[in-house]
């Protein structure tokens, strides 16, 4: 019972971790965030993430949804965990994650309870059978646990061992899980006691996702968990608030986050007001779902590169993957939102179209997307997705430049005639044929290259867009036509 607790603690630190150019971990790192800030982007140990889960598998119409706000940190000053606490932990190599939460059924056996699980790695463990190697986790367990009382303000008491060979999937090998527990409470009075105990002042008054976090908490069905997490030489400390419900289906071709979270607005911790956080706030979206998914649309802008300056200081969607489980059929679609400067975001910025990846899908959207001033269905199957960072480059393009002029709509208009009459063969064929699909993606970039000459001119007139637009396509001409021709006959010639 207690896996899920396991995977959500592991998520939590691939949040943490994923665009984290300031990741905490060794000098070396520190020294590079140091470095960085000639180019504006500043560190604070401290997090915060919302995320919306949606598990599309097995539930016959009817969608699993998790919403979730989680504040994280490296810096044990941000839960007040004193230093003998954190050293005793790091010290005892063997413990995996520390996990206090409220969750029914936290482990087999335990009804109605609050529980504090300490997950032991099972191969550290010293002893040759079973029995033994459960003697050894128990005792550290509660080497830990009266310091771990203390500081949380619980009363829990030694409730059974049990062994987790299940759990070797998300940990990297079977667990052994020293459980404790103590009466039930719910995830508002947990969320307060917390507050009062350990999280710091400086979090509570600066808003944000915890405001959100402790409106979560109010909901009666609401779950609480804190974990403590021990890396090489510090503990990443999450607390997470979150309620899950499977009665409803989510219409994931136009919907946005905070509809789900009931908010018309998100706002940032004040922490991160002044200065160039951009990997501090973090709206997640996660989708599970036997059908291969695509991003259809966005009123967002794409990130493109999460290793660039410039691009963090957007706004928008950064498409961190979408994944495929070999084993069990299963895709994965994983986004995240980064606020880049401002402040907060809208549902409407928000708004997302997924979609499932099936041969018709641009074929029934061609005359749509044509009255729209036409989609790249080519290179949106070249590139994978709608929010690839080429396909945003087209978009931009066509809507920012071309159609901003008489002659450059009128082009459109006669060439999305003739575009869509063989771009959705194409692209299905490129879905079918991996191989004609990295060709075409090879054969798309000259082009691409040629068209960013456009960003650096300034079109306002309809001569200027003349007579750009036809040097453009001479010089495309020049390039997939005329430079092959004479290559053919320059090699004719040697033979």
């Amino acid at each position: 019972m207690h896996k899920p607790l396991i995977l959500i603690v592991l998520l939590l630190s691939s949040s943490f971790a994923v665009l984290d150019v300031s990741s905490i971990g060794t000098d070396e790192e520190e020294q590079f965030v140091i470095e960085e800030r000639q180019l504006a982007i500043n560190y604070i140990p401290f997090k915060e993430i919302a995320t919306i889960w949606i598990d599309r598998v097995g539930y016959e119409g009817i969608d699993k949804i998790k919403k979730s706000y989680s504040l994280l940190s490296k810096d044990k000053k941000d839960f007040q965990i004193p230093d003998s606490l954190e050293a005793k932990i790091l010290n005892e190599t063997r413990i995996a994650t520390i996990v206090y939460t409220n969750t029914e059924k936290c482990a087999a056996g335990v009804i109605d309870a609050t529980c504090i699980i300490i997950n032991i790695r099972y191969g550290e463990l010293e002893g040759d059978g079973l029995k033994e190697k459960k003697n050894v986790a128990r005792e550290i367990g509660d080497s830990v646990i009266d310091d771990i009382n203390q500081v949380l303000g619980t009363n829990v008491k030694y409730h059974s061992t049990v062994v987790d060979t299940a759990g070797g999937s998300t940990t990297g090998g079977p667990i052994i899980n020293v459980v404790y527990t103590m009466y039930h409470l719910p995830a508002k009075m947990l969320f307060n006691i917390m507050i009062l105990e350990n999280i710091t002042e400086e979090i509570r008054t600066a808003g944000g996702f915890f405001n959100s976090a402790k409106a979560l908490s109010l909901d009666e069905n609401s779950v609480f968990l804190f974990s403590m997490s021990p890396e090489k030489n510090r503990i990443l400390y999450s607390l997470h608030i979150s309620v899950t419900s499977s009665d409803i289906e989510i219409p994931i071709n136009n919907f946005s986050p905070l509809d789900l979270f009931h908010e018309d607005k998100l706002n940032r911790s004040g922490l991160f007001a002044e200065g160039f956080y951009p990997m501090n706030s973090i709206v997640n979206v996660i989708v599970f779902s036997e059908e291969e998914l695509q991003i259809l649309k966005s009123n967002s802008t794409i990130i493109g590169s999460a290793s660039n300056a410039d691009e963090l200081q957007k706004n928008g969607w950064y498409f961190v993957s979408s994944t495929s489980d070999s084993t069990d059929g299963i895709n994965k679609l994983d986004l995240r939102y980064l606020f880049g400067k401002t402040n907060s975001v809208d549902r409407q910025q928000l708004l997302l179209s997924i979609v499932p990846i099936v041969e018709d899908v641009t074929s029934n959207n061609a005359a749509e997307e044509t009255n729209q001033g036409g989609g790249c269905l080519i290179a949106t199957a070249a590139f994978g997705s709608e929010m690839a960072p080429q396909v945003q480059f087209l978009r931009e393009l066509r809507d920012n430049t071309v159609l901003q002029t008489e002659s450059g709509t009128s082009f459109m208009a006669g060439f999305n005639q003739f575009y869509y009459s063989f771009s959705p063969y194409i692209a299905d064929y490129e879905r079918e044929n991996p191989v004609f699909k990295e060709t075409v993606k090879l054969a798309l970039t000259p082009m691409l290259t040629s068209l960013t000459l456009l960003q650096y001119v300034d079109i306002d007139s309809e001569s200027e867009m003349l007579g750009y637009g036809i040097g453009i396509i001479l010089l495309n001409i020049g390039m997939y036509f005329v430079a092959p021709a004479i290559l053919v006959m320059n090699i004719r010639k040697l033979i």
